[in-house]
């Protein structure tokens, strides 16, 4: 399994755009997995019904994507945007904000 390299940017210098999220300062649940393919809940990884039909949720592969859509803050900057922190920077100036503007 390869992993994918990012540079960071040092810690001694101005803040920059974080690598990780693009300064949106979260990043989507993902799978870690390269290929993100689970076996078929429906078809037990057979590729086929009981039947002898092609599985319609894995269309005969045995195999399912799966997909998450959560948002979780980046793991590299914390949600800020940008990296490194700045000491003076404060929760209302991070890129994520969970919950904001919800009522």
């Amino acid at each position: 399994m390869q992993t994918e390299k990012r540079e960071i940017p040092s810690k001694f210098g101005p803040p920059k755009t974080c690598p990780e999220c693009s300064g949106r300062g979260w990043v989507d649940n993902r799978c870690i997995t390269p290929d993100h393919a689970h076996r078929c809940g429906y078809c037990d990884g057979k590729g086929f019904d009981a039947g002898g039909k092609e599985c319609y949720a894995c269309r005969g592969t045995g195999l399912i994507e799966v997909r998450q859509v959560d948002k979780n803050p980046c793991p590299v900057c914390s949600g800020a945007g940008v990296y490194p922190v700045p000491p003076s920077m404060v929760a209302a100036d991070f890129a994520y904000k969970p919950g904001w503007g919800k009522k």
